[in-house]
């Protein structure tokens, strides 16, 4: 009698061991493998009939700023006789952006010789850069310059004053301005070369005080200059 229940001792113990040795096995699988069918593993390891969905993690790529184009200017050196509004009027510009680029103020006086710096044009800058030898014949002459990039003809364009004065560019030679170049008009008369224009009139016209007027063959003004 005691054989006997010795035996069904160690079975009994026999029994347990093994249903714990394959509740664990199954329950390392799931672990590893993913969940069984439902119902396959007891409610006591802490499974769920229900898969909870992954929680992907998505990296949103945030656009690269365009970069902004870095802004291009010459510099201008200031006449006798400049001003901030006569500068800003012949740049097409606005008195407060030329200050506001030059970090000056509205009151503060512009010397002769001081430097400014000024946007350019996005077809390049002509200007009339000065009048040298008002009311005298021989030396009387407009300096014409090319401040931006890029080449430019001059056929047609046109330099008038308030007072009626109109020198039109010749058809020959056609004068091209390239970046950075600069030409002269001459009131007297002479032979035209691509640096030197003649006007061919037998007295001076321009005088101190009068407006300068540079147009493009459309009519687009490019430069305004108050002769000093």
């Amino acid at each position: 009698m005691n054989n006997w229940k010795r035996i069904l001792f160690y079975l009994s113990i026999n029994v347990i061991v093994s249903a714990c040795t394959t509740l664990a096995v199954l329950y390392v699988w799931d672990w590893a493998q993913g969940p069984f069918p439902k119902g396959l593993l007891p409610k006591a390891f802490g499974t769920s009939s229900d898969t909870t969905p992954a929680v992907v993690a998505e990296t949103i790529q945030t656009p690269t700023p365009g970069r902004t184009p870095t802004e291009e200017y010459f510099v201008y050196q200031v006449q006798s006789g400049d001003t901030f509004e006569s500068i800003a009027e012949s740049y097409d510009m606005s008195v407060e952006e030329l200050i506001a680029i030059n970090g000056f103020s509205k009151a503060q006086p512009l010397g002769a010789g001081e430097v400014l710096r000024i946007p350019k044009h996005p077809k390049g800058s002509v200007v009339i850069s000065n009048v040298i030898g008002v009311g005298d014949l021989e030396t009387e002459h407009i300096l014409l310059e090319h401040r931006g990039e890029g080449d430019l003809s001059l056929v047609g364009w046109s330099v008038r004053d308030s007072e009626g004065n109109e020198f039109i560019f010749p058809q020959s030679p056609q004068l091209t301005l390239y970046g950075g170049g600069a030409v002269n008009i001459y009131t007297k008369a002479g032979t035209n070369s691509v640096v030197d224009l003649y006007w061919g009139l037998d007295n001076p016209v321009w005088r101190s005080g009068a407006t300068l007027i540079l147009q493009d063959n459309q009519g687009n003004v490019w430069s305004n200059y108050v002769i000093p």
